[in-house]
């Protein structure tokens, strides 16, 4: 089976987002992007665009403990987006990516992160269908479709600490997926706090 096979990869995520999704610095994918490291799969004066892979890329390079070289980051983020089975010094096998060129192959155990990345894409993919904005309704506000109920009011009582179960009492209309989305989309508009950092080589 194809690495992360399901996903949809024409799916097209802002820096920003891509940022939230991965759980790192805007500037961190940016460096990435100026380096020539990571191609967006979209990009114009006013956008950037960028897949889900991508968020698999920056989540996954974010959390080794060990430095890439640019060439060897550059290899992994095509491997990966590319869907290769071998780049450079990786290789793909089943649940892992394996980097050689070194004295022992590093072993990246993947089976998770995917499945975990897959889900927080698709709960952001679906809460963004769920948003709809209309200027008879809270002046055009964004809510949730069918309701009056502000998806970034939510999202900033879930920030702030109020149970999920409690909100779903005061929003019976919200579901599970509907508030932990409305979280999301709340940090999207606020300052994000000290991400992991990722490593880099000097070259």
């Amino acid at each position: 089976m194809f690495f992360m096979s399901g996903w949809n990869s024409g799916r097209i995520l802002s820096v920003k987002e891509t940022a939230l999704l991965a759980d790192v610095k805007e500037k961190t994918i940016r460096h990435e992007m100026s380096a020539s490291v990571v191609r967006p799969l979209h990009k114009t004066k006013k956008r950037v665009g960028l897949g889900p892979r991508a968020v698999f890329y920056f989540s996954l390079v974010s959390g080794l403990r060990v430095e890439l070289t640019k060439a060897d980051r550059k290899d992994l983020f095509v491997l990966i987006t590319h869907r290769r089975w071998s780049k450079g010094h990786w290789k793909r096998e089943s649940g892992r990516l394996v980097l050689g060129g070194g004295p022992v192959p590093i072993e990246l155990p993947t089976s998770e992160l995917v499945r975990r990345i897959a889900a927080r894409v698709r709960l952001f993919a679906r809460g963004k269908r769920r948003i709809v904005s209309n200027p008879e309704i809270l002046g055009g506000e964004p809510v949730f479709e069918g309701t009056r109920i502000s998806v970034r009011h939510v999202g900033e009582l879930a920030k702030k600490g109020v149970p999920g179960d409690v909100l779903r009492e005061d929003f019976p209309a919200l579901s599970e997926n509907d508030i932990n989305f409305a979280r999301m989309y709340a940090e999207l508009g606020r300052p994000r706090g000290r991400p992991k950092k990722m490593k880099f080589v000097r070259e």
